[in-house]
């Protein structure tokens, strides 16, 4: 039987948290960095470390994780490869030309994040298997911080990643947004920050049936 160490998530049940992830979120991204078997992630924006102990708990030491941020992000391991830099200056070579398996979008710089995307892509770092998360992407039921807005639905707390979900979308990749119902928001949750999952479509090869 397999055993999860998650003693790494150490929120509060009302997970009342704004700038890191939140532990509902980081359970499903762990989740998914086991599922695909992940060996090369790279996080851009790290804050103080909270995401990147929970990509480097799901990898083991099989895996590399590379954080990019402007300012120094702790380093929580051999396998941790911490980038202070602007995102939008990232080179294959930063993250060891490795192709990678997990992209995850954190720093809320439209233009920055979607630069480096481009030049990776076109390097061959992200390729069609490569699965995009982006942090972020829910509306919030009230005006929690003094950036957020209105719209539509609810207040947009950061605008950046819901609008690269928007770009990435026209550029061929499918979506699926983790954004529970205003109405599920309560004082014991008083707000879902949001994830997206994305990926690049492939249509999934099926062998003819016979003919009866």
């Amino acid at each position: 039987m397999v055993h999860y160490e998650l003693g790494h998530l150490t929120q509060s049940d009302a997970q009342d948290v704004v700038g890191p992830i939140q532990d509902d979120e980081a359970l499903f991204l762990f989740s998914l960095v086991r599922v695909l078997r992940c060996r090369n992630i790279l996080e851009i924006g790290g804050l103080d470390g909270y995401s990147a102990r929970n990509f480097l708990a799901a990898m083991g030491e099989g895996g590399t994780l590379f954080t990019v941020d402007l300012s120094p992000v702790p380093q929580l391991g051999e396998n941790h490869v911490v980038i202070v830099k602007d995102c939008a200056a990232i080179e294959p070579a930063d993250i060891r030309h490795a192709t990678l398996d997990l992209l995850f979008f954190d720093a809320h710089a439209y233009d920055a994040q979607l630069e480096l995307f481009m030049r990776l892509t076109s390097a061959g770092a992200v390729d069609e298997h490569t699965v995009l998360a982006l942090h972020d992407t829910n509306l919030h039921p009230h005006k929690f911080v003094p950036w957020s807005y209105e719209t539509e639905g609810g207040f947009v707390h950061q605008a950046v990643e819901r609008r690269l979900v928007n770009e990435l979308k026209s550029l061929g990749y499918d979506a699926f947004s983790l954004h529970p119902p205003m109405s599920r928001h309560q004082e014991s949750l008083p707000y879902r920050h949001g994830l997206t999952v994305m990926q690049k479509y492939r249509a999934l090869s099926v062998t003819p049936l016979e003919p009866a």
